[in-house]
């Protein structure tokens, strides 16, 4: 039975007819995400009950009540059914995170873009990625044998789980982690390929990511949300940082998800040379 089939027969009587109830979930390991509106915020808890018989997989309910923020990019979760310990064991093509999804920015919606990075990346490069949480990206570049990646992040905490994570995955032969700030301890000079999976004026970083590049360029993925009437002077911003490092650039750009009411999270790869 599909899940909101599930939840309107499960709940018929205790929430009205006229709430839109969420049609599905993200699960990450064991606590499913969900998105609710606000006619269903008041009836939440009851959404998570139900939602926990649902697959028997899940041991907590949380839902989305705020963007993600800051540097460190905590989300803003609150769990509403289950096991308090939402520290859990993802796995997505054959990789595995140790992730706590309330507490790390590890999105369901960003997982085709996690999976296309272990696939587009080629044997031999080097590849930086400069906002790694716990892996998200550059776990999946790893995985492609003859990779060497180096993964910065800023957050303690999160390093700390990806530096488990290498472990886990046994990648320790051609990944390393680093902590800190990105714009401060990136190597520069010898990447062919730099992730940035930053939202947040990301092209502010670009820069740093073009210090990486080997001479002969190189291919950026730049994350960053934007309306979409900003995609052009966004495209022009890059061409421009790109010029007055000594580049030419050419853009492609891969919308994502929403990420907000007129807000998209966009991947611009950008061909440097």
């Amino acid at each position: 039975m599909q899940y909101l089939e599930f939840l309107k027969i499960r709940l018929q009587g205790v929430v009205p007819e006229s709430t839109r109830l969420p049609s599905g979930f993200h699960l990450i390991g064991h606590v499913a995400i969900l998105n609710l509106n606000n006619s269903c915020v008041s009836f939440a808890e009851q959404i998570g009950q139900v939602t926990l018989e649902y697959d028997k997989r899940i041991k907590s309910v949380a839902f989305k009540t705020g963007p993600t923020e800051g540097c460190f990019r905590k989300p803003d979760y609150t769990l509403i059914a289950g096991d308090s310990n939402t520290l859990t064991t993802h796995v997505e093509a054959g990789v595995s995170f140790r992730v706590d999804p309330l507490r790390f920015t590890f999105s369901g919606g960003n997982r085709a873009e996690r999976i296309r990075m272990g696939k587009i990346v080629e044997s031999e490069e080097r590849i930086l990625d400069m906002f790694a949480c716990v892996g998200q990206f550059s776990l999946h570049a790893a995985a492609k044998p003859g990779t060497e990646v180096i993964a910065i992040e800023i957050n303690p905490d999160a390093y700390s789980l990806l530096v488990e994570n290498i472990s886990l995955n046994k990648l320790n032969d051609r990944m390393s982690a680093i902590l800190g700030d990105c714009r401060n301890v990136h190597p520069k000079g010898s990447m062919n390929r730099v992730i940035m999976g930053y939202l947040h004026d990301t092209q502010n970083y670009l820069i740093h990511a073009l210090d990486a590049l080997v001479s002969e360029g190189g291919i950026v993925h730049m994350h960053i949300a934007l309306p979409e009437d900003k995609l052009l002077e966004t495209t022009e911003t890059v061409g421009e940082i790109c010029s007055s490092h000594g580049f030419t650039s050419q853009v492609s750009i891969r919308r994502v998800k929403i990420y907000a009411p007129n807000i998209y999270h966009n991947v611009f790869d950008i061909l440097v040379e």
